[in-house]
C-alpha cells in the first residue's frame, strides 16, 4: 500500500494511555505523519469526525467494544483513515466531501471489529515485549481474522486512481494567503488556527469541518524587499500566485502606526497587481493583531487607511476585524468563519 494513504486501529490503554493496536503502513515509516494519540487522548465521545492535519487529511471513529477486563467494562477504540493533503484537487468541500464519503465504511470497519471476542484479551497483554504493532503478539485465529477485515475495508477505502501520482496539478491549486508587517503575528496566527482546530475535534457542523480544512490551504505570502514581489509555494512568479489565490488575510499590530501603514502598502501592491492583471477579486480579511483587549478602538482609522468603504461600494468583499489573536480564539473562528462564507 503507497505512503500516501494510512489505515490505523488504535486504543485507549487503560495503563500506558493511547497505543496502536495496527497500522498499515506503520506510522513511524511516514514522514509527516500526524500523533493520532493525541486525538484520542482528548475525545473519548463515540462518532465520526473529520481533522485536518498540514499534511494530512483524516477521518476517523470512535467507538467502545465490551469487555470484562476494562474498567467499566468497555474498551476505547478508534479508526482513522488517512490520505496526504496532495491527493486532493483544490476546493475545500472537495476534502469535505470525500471524506465524508468514507464514513458509512469505518462504521462497517467498526461493527465487524466488535464481534472480535478475543481482542479484549489482546489489548490487557503486558506491553514490554511489543514493539509496533500490538497485533503481533495476537494469536493465529485472531490475528488473521483482523487482518481480512482490515484489508476488505482498506480496500474499499482506497481511491481507484492510481495514487502514485497526485491528482493536484498547479493548475487547480487554491491558496488563501497570509500577508502582513514584519512580527505582527502571522505565524501566531497560523499555529494559533492549528490549535482552536485541535481543541474542536469534537464539533461536526458543517461549518467548523470545512474550517478544519481550510488550514491547509493557508500560507504566509513572502515580500521581496529588493523586487518589490512576493513569493508563494509551487509557483515561479507574483502573477502566479495571485491566479491561484481564493482569498487574502492581512494582518498588522493594530497599536503600531508604522506597522498598519507597512500593511497598507503591501495592500496597495496587490490591489495594483490584481487590477493589472484584471482578475477577479477575492475576499479580503483585514486583522489588527491588538496587544490588549480592551485597546483603544482604531476601526475608523483602518477603515479610512484601506479605503474599506470605497472597495466595498467597488464590489469588493473586505472585512476588518480587531482580535488579539493569542487570546480571543472566539474572534478568530468569527473571522475565518466570513471568510468561509464568502469563498464558498
Amino acid at each position: 500500500m503507497p505512503l500516501d494513504q494510512i489505515l490505523c486501529v488504535s486504543y485507549f490503554d487503560q495503563v500506558i494511555g493511547p497505543n496502536t493496536l495496527y497500522c498499515e503502513p506503520l506510522m513511524d515509516d511516514i514522514v509527516g505523519a500526524p500523533d493520532l494519540d493525541r486525538v484520542l487522548e482528548f475525545n473519548d465521545e463515540e462518532g465520526t469526525f473529520i481533522f485536518a492535519y498540514r499534511k494530512f487529511q483524516t477521518v476517523n471513529n470512535i467507538f467502545y467494544i465490551d469487555s470484562k477486563f476494562a474498567r467499566g467494562g468497555k474498551e476505547l477504540i478508534m479508526v482513522s483513515y488517512l490520505i496526504k493533503t496532495a491527493i486532493f484537487k483544490d476546493e475545500i468541500v472537495d476534502v469535505f466531501k470525500y471524506l465524508d464519503s468514507k464514513t458509512p465504511i469505518l462504521e462497517d470497519f467498526a461493527e465487524e471489529i466488535k464481534k472480535l471476542d478475543e481482542l479484549p484479551a489482546l489489548l490487557h497483554l503486558d506491553k514490554t515485549v511489543s514493539s509496533g504493532n500490538l497485533l503481533d503478539l495476537a494469536n493465529e485465529k485472531l490475528k488473521t481474522t483482523f487482518l481480512d477485515i482490515f484489508q476488505e475495508s482498506f480496500q474499499r477505502l482506497t481511491p481507484e486512481f492510481r495514487l502514485e501520482t497526485p491528482i493536484k496539478s498547479r493548475k487547480r491549486i487554491k491558496k488563501i494567503f497570509i500577508i502582513g508587517a514584519n512580527k505582527a503575528g502571522k505565524k501566531t496566527f497560523l499555529k494559533n488556527l492549528e490549535l482552536i482546530q485541535f481543541l474542536r475535534i469534537k464539533s461536526n457542523d458543517l461549518t467548523n469541518l470545512i474550517y478544519e480544512a481550510i488550514i491547509e490551504n493557508l500560507e504566509i505570502l513572502k515580500f521581496d524587499e529588493d523586487s518589490c514581489y512576493f513569493e508563494c509555494k509551487n509557483f515561479n512568479s507574483f502573477e502566479d500566485c495571485l491566479n491561484h489565490a481564493q482569498g487574502l488575510i492581512f494582518i498588522f499590530k493594530v497599536s503600531d502606526l508604522q506597522s498598519i501603514n507597512e500593511t497598507k502598502k503591501l495592500f496597495q501592491i496587490i490591489e495594483d497587481k490584481r487590477k493589472e492583471m484584471e482578475i477577479n477579486s477575492v475576499p479580503i480579511l483585514i486583522i489588527g493583531n491588538k496587544s490588549a483587549i480592551y485597546e483603544k478602538d482604531k476601526t475608523n482609522l483602518i477603515n479610512k487607511t484601506f479605503e474599506v468603504k470605497k472597495l466595498k461600494e467597488n464590489g469588493i468583499r473586505i472585512r476588518f476585524y480587531p482580535i488579539q489573536i493569542l487570546e480571543e480564539d472566539h474572534m478568530v473562528m468569527k473571522a475565518l468563519r466570513w471568510m468561509i462564507k464568502n469563498i464558498l
